[in-house]
């Protein structure tokens, strides 16, 4: 049986309100990243450098996390608020913070393979996009820590690692 949706008193809505504006402003840093990432993997002197592919892949699925995090905001101010949603911004959120780290280390497998100049000027400024993608990530862990309160947001990260782990035998 599907849980009741869920209502939100003004507060909520307004820390939430906060959340969606915060992941808008990071909308056009998500924009540059995978530009910059598409560049490098097009780009003749790194894209068939060792590790392009899971970066390419690392990227998308940091695109998506953010796209997946606006899409449940905007789907919680509806009737579906529920705790399948929150879940499911929850586990959006995770996208984006484990795999930015996994293209910072995947980012410096590909540099390494690279020696031209304008490919590693492409790698400079993915760098410096992944910095500020850094500060956004602190942003938003602050309004989702707001919206869901610390405690109740760390404990649904940890309901949700459990549920997407296979069971020791």
């Amino acid at each position: 049986m599907l849980n009741p949706p869920k209502s939100m008193d003004n507060d909520e809505r307004k820390r939430l309100l906060d959340w969606w504006n915060t992941m808008e402003a990071a909308k056009p840093m998500v924009r540059t990243l995978m530009s910059l990432t598409t560049e490098l993997r097009v780009h003749p002197a790194s894209s068939n450098a060792n590790g392009i592919i899971l970066f390419y892949r690392a990227a998308s699925e940091v695109s998506y996390g953010y796209a997946g995090v606006r899409g449940c905001i905007r789907r919680a101010f509806t009737e579906e608020y529920g705790d399948g949603l929150r879940m499911n911004m929850v586990k959006c959120h995770s996208f984006a913070e484990r795999f930015s780290e996994d293209m910072k280390v995947l980012l410096e497998l590909v540099a390494n393979n690279i020696k031209d100049q304008e490919a590693l000027q492409i790698v400079n400024r993915i760098r410096e996009t992944l910095v500020e993608n850094d500060e956004r990530l602190k942003e938003i862990q602050q309004r989702a820590d707001a919206f869901f309160g610390r405690e109740t947001f760390y404990s649904l990260q940890q309901k949700m690692k459990k549920a997407i782990t296979l069971p020791e035998r």
